[in-house]
């Protein structure tokens, strides 16, 4: 899918190769030999993506900006693994990003690293090229070499690879649970919010207005409830899944669920943040404006108190929020509900 922002029109070089339930949008500009598999989203709305020559995107992939701040930028022969996420940052040539790795706002990672599979490259954070990072968040582990890198970045592309840039238990194309959720008969209840072509909203869902629902989602409550609040953003690739056994999971107004989160039955209060990457277990309670950082594992049955930051895996409290970021989770909101109002004005 190449898909229109406003006035910006997606483009790609020669020998493209983009799955069906692929998505190029806006001011994204790729070179030749693309390769976008299944739900890769590459969204260059609210800024630029620039890649280069030769670079592939596994299945649900994500590529975003900081809204008028920061582009994406990513260089020649760059491989990005499954449901890794590379939010507003600068990828040198060569760089290997495994499954569910995560590089956030403003970092740089140099030529031909691998960032290992589930680990976090934080914000403004540089790595340098040629070597292994791992963990979270994502430190050295040893040198490697050129075509070390490009070994572990042509395993990811024919679908083998191995430790460390492979990773077990990530979200299918296809989930059961959506089969589960048709076969209940029920129809959702989407009221003046965004729900983008990619995504996949089934069963007893109510979405309040100006909410959205961004590309890759999937909102499947199987045979049980869920209930998104006004205001409230589900960015792209993130997979919202219970049932009547595990819970209603609830969200209220004004929230920001982030790129390629996982979460289950839980109750998510007004104005609260869910970092990106972030897996968070069943029967979780996210007090109003809590937050949960990005590619932290919430433990079942936690209690993530209103104005302090969770974070790690497992998730522990981490310190209070300061009154900066309270404001920050304001303009998130905000912005998003203008990309819901301009998608749906297209």
């Amino acid at each position: 899918m190449l898909l229109d922002y406003l006035r910006f029109q997606p483009s790609h070089g020669d020998r493209a190769v983009i799955a069906e339930s692929a998505a190029l949008i806006g001011r994204t500009r790729a070179g030749r030999d693309l390769v976008l598999r299944g739900l890769a989203t590459l969204r260059g709305d609210g800024e630029s993506i620039t890649v280069g020559d030769d670079v592939f995107f596994d299945e649900r992939a994500t590529v975003h900006i900081a809204d008028g701040m920061i582009p994406a930028t990513i260089g020649n022969r760059v491989t990005i693994g499954k449901y890794a996420l590379v939010h507003a940052c600068t990828l040198e040539d060569g760089v290997v990003v495994g499954d569910g790795g995560v590089v956030m706002d403003d970092a740089r990672v140099g030529a031909y690293a691998v960032i290992a599979a589930g680990s976090l490259v934080p914000p403004r954070k540089v790595l340098d090229g040629g070597f292994l990072y791992a963990g979270n968040p994502a430190a050295p582990v040893r040198t490697v070499t050129r075509d070390e890198a490009l070994q572990f970045a042509q395993a990811i592309r024919r679908g083998n690879a191995a430790d460390p840039v492979a990773a077990t238990g990530l979200p299918p194309l296809a989930l059961p649970d959506v089969e589960r959720a048709l076969a209940t008969g029920m129809q959702p209840r989407i009221d003046n919010a965004y729900v983008a072509p990619t995504a996949v909203v089934v069963g007893d869902v109510v979405v309040h207005p100006d909410a959205g629902i961004f590309f890759g989602c999937i909102v499947a409550a199987g045979d049980g409830r869920i209930e998104i609040g006004a205001g409230t953003n589900i960015q792209d690739n993130s997979v919202l899944v219970t049932n009547r056994a595990r819970g209603e999971l609830v969200i209220g107004a004004g929230v920001t669920v982030g790129h390629n989160v996982r979460l289950g039955s839980a109750r998510i209060g007004d104005d609260a943040l869910v970092g990106m990457g972030a897996e968070v277990g069943d029967h979780v309670v996210v007090e109003s404006a809590g937050c949960i950082g990005a590619r932290s594992y919430v433990e079942p049955g936690t209690v993530v108190e209103s104005g302090w930051i969770w974070a790690g895996r497992p998730a522990r409290r981490f310190r209070e929020l300061k009154p900066a970021e309270r404001q920050a989770f304001g303009r998130f909101r905000d912005v998003y509900i203008g990309y819901s109002s301009a998608y749906r004005g297209r």
